[in-house]
């Protein structure tokens, strides 16, 4: 029981922490940037004569600040994804299955079914935070080349289910042990199931990939 408290109590520092570092990145970090940005175009355009040497090396200067932006908001977003406070957790999936796809790591895609709808906060978070987790062991660990999230909406319940083409592994006997045997992601996944009181199935095959499937109780479909 003190453990459980332990990881509960952790998981939630680790959320908290995490929108603070999101928050000074993008009002600190990105606008400084964004201001420096301005400043470049504005010297460019400026009425002072500037060589062709001058004006390709503020061209340089420019192309290396938006990079440097878009690796930043890339890494908020990670961090913190705030697209799920505006606008729901099914956006912020298509998100983060774009993102991979451009890395051209694994092809991913997402799968909606069911009727659509808002959750409670902490629940969208939650699920997007095991989908990245899922995600992440996929192009960490598995060799896999496809792989799949799949978001069901049921009356009274929703189920998410991170699949992929991998290598696979050998569970072993209950899934604490794969803190024993490192593979910390899962062990993050299963305590934010346990967070939500949902249940968490993990299936594998040696050569034949992995599913991973979250489902959770949905209060407010429950209302509906």
């Amino acid at each position: 029981a003190n453990m459980e408290f332990y990881l509960s109590q952790v998981t939630r520092a680790q959320e908290e922490e995490r929108k603070r570092v999101a928050r000074e990145i993008h009002d600190e970090s990105i606008q400084s940037l964004a201001t420096l940005a301005l400043g470049i175009d504005a010297i460019a355009r400026g009425k002072e004569k500037l060589s062709e040497d001058v004006l390709r090396r503020l061209k340089g200067l420019r192309a290396e600040t938006d990079s440097i932006l878009d690796g930043l908001r890339c890494f908020s977003h990670k961090l913190r994804p705030g697209v799920i406070d505006q606008v729901g957790l099914v956006a912020a999936l298509e998100i983060l299955t774009e993102e991979l796809n451009k890395e051209n790591s694994v092809k991913t895609s997402l799968e909606v079914a069911g009727s659509e709808r808002r959750l409670t906060p902490e629940t969208e978070l939650a699920l997007f935070r095991i989908a990245q987790e899922a995600l992440h062991n996929v192009k960490k660990h598995s060799r896999a080349t496809e792989a799949k999230i799949r978001l069901k909406f049921i009356r009274s319940k929703v189920k998410l289910t991170a699949s992929d083409n991998g290598r696979g592994f050998e569970l072993p006997d209950t899934l604490s042990d794969f803190a024993t045997e490192g593979k910390l992601g899962l062990i993050g996944i299963q305590e934010r199931t346990r967070l939500l009181g949902g249940k968490l199935l993990v299936r594998s095959w040696a050569g034949r990939g992995t599913t991973v499937v979250v489902e959770v109780a949905d209060i407010q479909g429950m209302k509906g």
